[in-house]
């Protein structure tokens, strides 16, 4: 039995070096809008839309200016991702947000990193 998905969410897909995520802009909640199970289904490439994993673009946490999470296609989550890390910088890019002297800081369950 698989996870229903909910009917509307807006998502992007990105590809980094071979691997490719699915990316939410999450930023009006702290929590990501999709469970594990769901971003196993979003995965699926048969049945789904197909991805290494969903990223989501949350709200910063301790002074950063943004925060990354990662659920993998097993449903596990990541600490982080360098590929995935670069989507993310380039889908805030995309979506006209400016960063900081070129560079975004980015809090992730692996530290802060800042992507340029």
């Amino acid at each position: 039995m698989s996870a229903r998905l909910t009917p509307r969410l807006s998502f992007h897909k990105y590809q980094g070096l071979g691997n490719d995520f699915i990316l939410v802009d999450n930023r009006w909640q702290s929590q990501p809008c999709l469970s594990p199970e769901e971003a196993v289904a979003l995965c699926d490439r048969r049945f789904g839309v197909g991805a290494d994993g969903v990223i989501f673009l949350l709200p910063g946490q301790e002074g950063a200016d943004f925060s990354m999470r990662l659920f993998n296609s097993d449903g596990s989550e990541a600490e982080m991702c360098g590929n995935g890390i670069r989507c993310l910088a380039r889908f805030l890019q995309d979506l006209g947000i400016p960063g900081r002297d070129g560079a975004y800081q980015i809090h992730t369950l692996a530290g802060r990193i800042v992507p340029q």
